[in-house]
C-alpha cells in the first residue's frame, strides 16, 4: 500500500529560533521506495514563499493609514 510522508521544513535567521515554514509531501512507492528530488524541493519552497507573500500582502491591506 503506498504512503504519503510529510518532512517539515524550517527557517532559522540569525541567532533566532527555528520556525516551521512548510512541508515537503513525497509519496512512497508500494515496495516502499521513497524519491526525494530537486524539484521536490523547488516546489515546497515555491508553496511557501507564495504562502509568506499573501500573509505579508494581508497585514499591509489590513494596516491602518
Amino acid at each position: 500500500m503506498a504512503a504519503t510522508l510529510s518532512i517539515p521544513v524550517y527557517l532559522s535567521i540569525g541567532s533566532g529560533s527555528a520556525m516551521e515554514i512548510g512541508q515537503i509531501k513525497l509519496s512512497a512507492e508500494a515496495d516502499g521506495k521513497v524519491t526525494l528530488t530537486v524539484l521536490d524541493i523547488a516546489a515546497a519552497l515555491r508553496e511557501t514563499a507564495d504562502s509568506m507573500e499573501a500573509a505579508a500582502k494581508e497585514e499591509v491591506d489590513g494596516a491602518a493609514p
